[in-house]
């Protein structure tokens, strides 16, 4: 019972913030992108916005280190990773951890469960780069393809462009609560 509670303690904290903000982002996208990329409807709402979700929580954690130079970086991380309610923890975190595998170059078999890595290595990368990297990693993982085909290249834009950008509303929405 106590960890089924868990989530709801943590939903004023920066993990707390950042799962539920993550999570809202995730479904406006795709409410948004409907019109734009009618293929999408074919695969399962929870499923993508799981991992668009796990997308914009990762834009955030590297963001946050780069204002925080890393300080406080694990703290956060461990908070981000009990903030999820107990139905989704799983799966968010195996998707969270799918994508840190990629952009920090390592591999997925020596992250341990419900652990969320640093992100120094990626934090000195380059926006444009990451934020492709991230829509490259959301429409091969929601189209369950190896490789991205042209006609793919839009998508994967519109959702890394959506993941940075709603990472960058959720930083500035902890900052201000740092502020006061």
């Amino acid at each position: 019972m106590a960890d089924l509670n868990q989530h709801l303690k943590l939903r004023n904290t920066p993990g707390g913030v950042i799962t539920s903000s993550a999570f809202t982002y995730a479904v406006k996208f795709y409410d948004f992108a409907a019109v734009k990329f009618p293929e999408l409807k074919q695969y399962p709402p929870d499923y993508r916005c799981t991992l668009h979700q796990a997308a914009i929580i990762v834009a955030t954690l590297i963001q946050m280190e780069r204002h925080t130079a890393g300080e406080g970086a694990r703290e956060l991380h461990d908070n981000v990773s009990r903030a999820f309610p107990p139905p989704a923890r799983h799966r968010c975190l195996t998707a969270i951890q799918d994508l840190t595998a990629i952009l920090i170059a390592t591999d997925r078999a020596f992250i341990p469960p419900e652990h969320i890595p640093s992100f120094a290595d990626a934090a000195g990368v380059d926006d444009k780069k990451l934020q492709g990297a991230v829509g490259e990693w959301l429409a091969r993982s929601i189209t369950k393809q190896p490789e991205l085909a042209p006609a793919d290249l839009p998508l994967a834009a519109a959702m890394g462009r959506s993941a940075w950008t709603s990472a960058v509303m959720i930083v500035r929405v902890l900052k201000n609560k740092n502020k006061r």
